[in-house]
This record gives structure tokens, sequence and C-alpha cells, in this order.
């Protein structure tokens, strides 16, 4: 049967009885309609103002934690000011509602910086040694002294709310919340949040960090808030003082809003957040919805609560029910009466077509949606009596399985990326710091002369299947295929603010998983595939490469050629991973690296520090750390002509532990030694070939 059909029947049979049924739906659904609507209002405008309030406070707790790992790092001290400044002037600019930043010790010395409309303020305290004086520094937009004074204030940071919340109640590295209460210096209602931290050096000396929080733009955005036509939402604290203020022309400007704000609900003068509040207080503080009455019309009410670190606020929301019920409550007061048997039989004609039109289409329409954003898992089976919904059913399975194997062609990722951020598939590209990785198997050549094609094919299948599902456990964007070869990139299409240090943590995945498949592949008496890695990151062109009906999304320029020639270079050195400087320094510290040769690659006439990765940071052991850096003198000693010197050191070496690029180093030494050498000879090593 066809849906048009189905459609007409079932419909003509609806109409009939809901031309009935209409008056007994709005006379009934009336007290629903009631419920239904507050609770999504309320719902509705709770979830928007937690947003906004996560919007607004989820920023100041990274902040601190960010701080707090500088300062662990030991780069926080409140006595270098100028230190503080450089660090935090970005950190405030950028989160208008921090207003100032405090670093204090338990010494009772603190820097607090001060965004100020036409500036910044420094006030230096030094409560032991300045007899309640603090030095203050007037500071232009770019953080340059205009002027100095000391005032007399008596002020000792270890006394106020927030050093002592910190100190007393938190542990280290937790954010700890104040009370709302006005701010020392400018006299703003606020909050601050602190975190406090052992010197790393000198652990019985304690740092904590705060950042002063504002509260005026809380109420500048719930005094906004247009919930309805007389709908207000008020954000407060467990006891009752209010922070976001309701929705009311006395509350219009800054000074209107100072006025009330971190009152208690009963002062501000409206009587649905006074009578809410009192409510909400009876039923013990439970975030349940209610009704109520103020001034003689009733309302209707939800509070949510909203978790602060180590304290609870609270999002009330009020509605009047005249907003929303409008003329259906008159017309209720209307209907007499409408039979319950024609809404029953609507009820039950509606349930037949949804069970008979409705499922099978949703179905079609998830899996719509889940090939347009490129999920080719497939969905459960459409069963349907409809020709048409059948038709479509098997035209969406066809294109799923004809996608399914498309997609083993195309870097499906890189796709549904594209997609996500409505690029257009042609030919372009941008300039982007990316990190670049080139992998090849050594010997590949003979290896394939040993196997038929089928085995050389299967076996490679599981060398690729292994590498590219590490890679991409590290956010790699894989490129291509390259024979035996493969290419991959970081930080591309997807942003990727770490793509450095995910690159080598994906080297170092890929050569652990080779080093399992290469000991399995032995014992089956399949040959091993040792392979090699380059690896180079700085500015590349990223995009869309190729023409018009066959595009590469891929990356260009010279950090991909050096990838690439490093990638080569290993068998130079008989490394496996070889990166260029700019990796190493990138990556940070939490690998271990030894610096193998100055190189120029082939085509380039200026040599490049080159790196072979040991491993990460606390998992190399101490004799191979011993080992690399007596290499890297060795090579030092060399590049000073200290050739004697070099050799000594690389004979010792050699007893201790052989490789390959000793004799490469022993070899250049004796030669330098043995030659005369010119006046701008750099000990570089320039390669000829890959």
């Amino acid at each position: 049967m066809s849906i048009r059909r189905s459609l007409l029947r079932n419909l003509v049979l609806l109409i009939v009885l809901t031309a009935g049924a209409i008056l007994a739906v709005t006379f009934i659904g009336a007290d629903r309609a009631v419920d239904g609507l507050s609770r999504s209002l309320i719902e509705r405008t709770g979830q928007r103002t937690d947003s906004e309030l996560h919007r607004f406070f989820d920023p100041v707790t990274r902040g601190l934690d960010i701080g707090a790992a500088w300062g662990r790092s030991g780069l926080l001290d409140p006595t270098a000011t100028e230190d503080v400044n450089r660090l935090f002037l970005p950190v405030v600019a950028s989160y208008p509602q921090v207003s100032s930043v405090l670093l204090a010790d338990d010494a009772g010395r603190e820097t607090m910086l001060l965004q100020q409309p036409d500036g910044w303020v420094d006030r230096i305290t030094r409560a032991d040694e300045w007899a309640g004086r603090s030095r203050w520094r007037i500071l232009d937009r770019a953080g340059a002294t205009v002027s100095e004074a000391w005032r007399d204030l008596g002020y000792d940071p270890r006394r106020r709310p927030w050093y002592r919340g910190a100190v007393d109640d938190g542990a280290p590295g937790e954010v700890r919340w104040t009370p709302p209460y006005t701010f020392f210096t400018t006299g703003e209602p606020g909050m601050t949040a602190a975190v406090r931290w052992a010197h790393p050096d000198r652990p019985g000396l304690t740092h904590v960090l705060g950042f002063d929080v504002t509260l005026l733009d809380v109420s500048r955005f719930t005094t906004g808030l247009q919930v309805s036509a007389h709908g207000l939402v008020v954000v407060l604290t467990d006891d009752g003082l209010v922070l976001g203020l309701p929705r009311d022309p006395r509350f219009g400007n800054d000074d209107g809003i100072k006025a009330a704000v971190l009152r208690p609900a009963e002062a501000i003068g409206s009587a649905p957040v006074e009578a809410a509040v009192a409510r909400w207080r009876r039923d013990a503080g439970a975030a349940e919805r209610f009704r109520f009455t103020a001034g003689g019309d009733a309302w209707w009410a939800g509070f949510q609560p909203f978790a602060l670190g180590n304290r609870t606020l609270w999002i009330a929301v009020m509605v009047p029910e005249a907003d929303f019920l409008g003329g259906v409550k008159r017309q209720r007061n209307f209907i007499v009466g409408i039979a319950a048997g024609a809404l029953v039989l609507a009820g039950l004609m509606a349930s037949l077509m949804a069970r008979a039109y409705g499922k099978p289409l949703e179905q079609l329409a998830a899996g719509s949606e889940r090939i347009r954003q490129l999920d080719l898992a497939g969905g459960p089976p459409i069963a349907s009596r409809l020709a048409e919904v059948a038709e479509l059913a098997d035209a969406q399975d066809q294109m799923l399985s004809a996608l399914q194997s498309f997609a083993r062609y195309v870097p499906t990722g890189v796709v549904r990326e594209l997609v996500r951020q409505g690029q257009v598939a042609e030919i372009g590209g941008r300039t982007a710091q990316l990190t670049v990785l080139f992998t090849d198997i050594r010997g590949f050549a003979s290896i394939a002369e040993r196997m038929t094609p089928q085995a050389l094919t299967a076996h490679l299948a599981e060398y690729f299947e292994a590498m590219l599902t590490e890679m991409r456990a590290e956010h790699a964007t894989v490129d291509k295929l390259i024979g035996d070869a493969i290419m991959a990139f970081w930080g591309a299409p997807a942003p990727d603010e770490d793509h450095v240090v995910h690159a080598v943590g994906a080297v170092l995945r890929c050569t652990a998983r080779l080093a399992e498949l290469n000991a399995a592949w032995r014992a089956r008496g399949l040959p091993e595939l040792p392979t090699c890695f380059g690896m180079d990151t700085g500015p590349v062109v990223v995009g869309n490469v190729g023409a018009r009906e066959r595009l590469s999304y891929t990356v260009l320029g010279d950090t991909v050629n050096l990838a690439s020639r490093l990638e080569g270079i290993n068998r130079h050195y008989g490394t496996d991973v070889l990166a260029a400087e700019a990796v190493r320094d990138a990556a940070g510290d939490g690998f271990v690296w030894r610096r193998v040769d100055v190189v120029a690659v082939k085509g380039r006439r200026q040599g490049v520090p080159v790196y072979e990765l040991l491993g990460r940071a606390g998992e190399v052991d101490a004799e191979t750390l011993a080992w690399a850096r007596d290499y890297e003198a060795a090579l030092d000693a060399y590049r000073s002509r200290r050739f004697d010197e070099a050799l000594a050191t690389l004979r010792d070496l050699a007893a201790r532990r052989d490789h390959p690029s000793l004799l490469r180093l022993r070899e250049r030494c004796e030669q330098a030694a043995a030659a005369t050498l010119p006046d701008d000879w750099d000990g570089v090593e320039r390669m000829t070939e890959k």
C-alpha cells in the first residue's frame, strides 16, 4: 500500500474524530498546558542561565589552574612583580570578569595587578617589612610604569578571606571561592577565587594566587534576560543574598545594580522574588518547581543549583501564569463537556499512525543524519509494509554500501572535519604551524623480493593497520600511503595546540607497537619490518592541492621536505627516529633526546641540529642517558676542532655501547684531524643523497 492511500484513509478517519475532540482537548489540556509550558520555560531559562554562569566562571577556574601550574614550576614569585605582570597581563585582558590578580605568600609578600579603564595598577606589599605601607605603581595599557607612590593602608594579605580560605580550607591545587563581598581596593561587589601550592624549592613556603571576579556582569545578564513578558531570573547564594538581580527599571544601570546587589532577596523590593524565596526556604531549599502567589497573581518558580567549587549558587526563574496561559484559561471557562470517547479514539489512531509511519521514517532520517556526518557504521534494519518507505530504505542501504567502499580510499576523518568547518572542496590552502611525519621501511625492496605478492600485501596490511591506529590515537591526519611509506601531519584540519607533543607521542606508540609486531612476525616466520621516522615542525601550506577533478588534502613547504629528508638519513646514522631541533624544542620536557649531528640535507647549505628520540622523560635508563650526553660532548669537541678529545670520548663510548653513529663521527674526526681545515670549516655533515 502506498503512503498516499494509507495517509488519505487514516486522515479522513482522524479528521472526523478530531473535529469533535478539539473542545475536549482544549478543556482537559489547559491545566497540562500550564504545567508543561511553565516547566519548559523555567527549565530552558535555567539552562541558559547555567550556561552563561559557566561561561562567566569557568575561565576563572582554568586561569587559576594554569597559574598554579606556573607556580609549581617555579615561575611565580610575589616579589617578582615584572614577571607577574608579564604572565598575567594577557590573562586579565582576556577575561573582563577578572578585575585583579593577587599573588601572595605566607611571609606577607604580595603583588596585586589591577585592571583600570586606561591602564593597570600594581600594589606591592611586604607586610612584615614595610610596616603596613604598600607601594603603588600606575602602568599604561602596555604595562610601562607611569608613576609610583606609597600608601599607608595597614594591609596584610594573610588576613584577607581569599588567602585564609585557600590556606585553611583548601587542599593544594584546589580552587576555593570566597563568599560574595565588597573588594578592598575597588569597592565593587565580587568574589575571589584562590588556589595555593608549596614553593617548588622551599616546601615550607606557601604561595596563594587569587582572581578577583566582579559580579556586575552577572546582574547585567539577568536584568537583560527576557524570560517572558513579566518573567524574572535571579541568582542567589545559599543564604539568600542576590548576586544576579531581576529585570527591573531600577537596575537598568551600574549604579542601580551596585545599590542592590549582595542584599537579601527580601530587601530588593520585588514581591515575586520575595515570595518565591520565602517559599523555597520553607521547602528547605529544594530544587523543584512550584506554584505560588505574589500580588494576587499566580506564579510558577523553579530553583536550580549551580556548583561553583566549594560554593553553591542558585538560579531562580519566576514566571506569571498570565504570560503563557493567555486566552486558553478564558476559553476553558466556556467549555461544558465533550465526549471523552472521541479523544480516546483519536489517540488510538495517532498511535497506529506513529507506529506505521513514524518509526520507519524516523529510522530513515536518523540514517541520513549519520551518513551526513560520515558515520558509515550503519544502523538497524528498517522494516515497513509501505512500498515507498521500503524503496527508500533499500536506496539508503545501497548508498551506504557505496560510501563504505569509497571511504577506504579517502581519509573520512579529514572530510568529516572539513564538512563540520563548512570548507568547500576547492583548490586552495592556508599557512599554518604543523608537525609533519614521514615513515619508511628499511630494506623493503629485498623483503618484497622474498615474498609472493599476496603474502606481501597481507603482511603490509597488518603493518599499516597497526601504524595508522597508533597515529590516529594521537590525533594524526594521515595524508597518504606511498608504497611502504606513510605521510602524516598534526594540527589540521582540526586545530591542535599540542600537535608537536601528539606527533612525538604517536612515534613512540608506533615504535613500541612495531617492536611487538616484529617479535610476533619473527615467531611466525615472517620478515620483520624495521621502520624509520623523520619529523619536523614549522610553517606549511595546508589545503586542497590538485585539479578540479581530483583533489588531495595535504601539506607543502620546506618543513615537509626536511621531515622527508630526516627520515632518509636515519640509515646514515643507524637510527630509527630523527627529528629537527624545532621538534625537540616545541615538544617540551616530557621527552628525552640525543643530539646526533648538525646536518645540511640535500638541497640545503645551512646545517640543522638533528636529534634522536630516546623515549619519554623518566622512562629512559640512566646508562642510556649518560651514553647520550657523552656522545653529545664528543660531537661538541669535534665541532670545536678538539679532535683528540672527541676521539678519546668516542673510544670510551664504543667500549660501553657501539652504534653506527659513533663510527660515522669517529671517521670524520680522523679525517678532519689529518687534514688542513679551511677557516670556514663548521663541522656540518652535508648530505648528497636523500
